[in-house]
């Protein structure tokens, strides 16, 4: 099974709100901030907050960092990624509230607040949410793919969304972000002509 994107927005509303009826902060906040920003899990579990703040406290504009993935490219470059006026709020909310330290991961364990949640809670807690409201085919990766098919559906731009995907093959990413035969249907209809 490959895990695929959430096409629907009302899923992932519900998603959320499902997320949100939990009682904690972290839990929709980690999938709000795995929509919004395309990072794979393992890059947003290792987060701290001193990533996210500049030298005076406050959120900074932007993401700077080294994908996991590509950490051992010789080419590498830092990822810089916006954060966006749907995330700001609610990190600012959700540093606030927690009166997190530098050293803290934004992502942390409730059990052990000292230790970051790991890959296989934050599968578990996205998936629990995803079959509540009739998903399937849903990972951790599937956020990252969301916000990839969002872009491409929105702007048409595949040059952009392989950018940020960190892709140099079209096919690979037209099929990584769940382009199908529905897809293709639907543009055929929007975009015909007649009397």
């Amino acid at each position: 099974m490959t895990v695929q994107p959430v096409k629907n927005r009302s899923q992932i509303d519900a998603m959320l709100r499902y997320l949100e009826r939990k009682g904690n902060m972290r839990d929709p906040l980690l999938f709000l901030f795995g929509l919004n920003t395309g990072l794979r899990i393992k890059d947003i579990l290792r987060l701290k907050t001193k990533y996210l703040l500049n030298g005076g406290g406050e959120l900074k504009e932007y993401l700077d960092l080294f994908e996991c993935k590509t950490i051992k490219r010789p080419n590498r470059s830092l990822k810089r990624i916006k954060l966006n006026t749907k995330i700001r709020p609610k990190l600012e909310e959700y540093l606030k509230y927690y009166d997190l330290e530098p050293d803290d991961h934004i992502f942390f364990s409730l059990r052990d607040p000292t230790r970051p949640i790991d890959r296989i809670r934050a599968y578990t807690i996205l998936k629990e949410a995803a079959l509540h409201v009739g998903v399937e085919n849903f990972g951790t990766h599937s956020m990252r793919k969301t916000l990839a098919y969002n872009i491409y559906t929105k702007t048409k731009d595949l040059a952009l969304v392989m950018k940020i995907l960190n892709h140099s093959d079209p096919s690979h990413t037209l099929r990584y972000i769940g382009v199908d035969q529905c897809d293709i249907d639907s543009a055929y209809e929007d975009f015909s002509i007649g009397i």
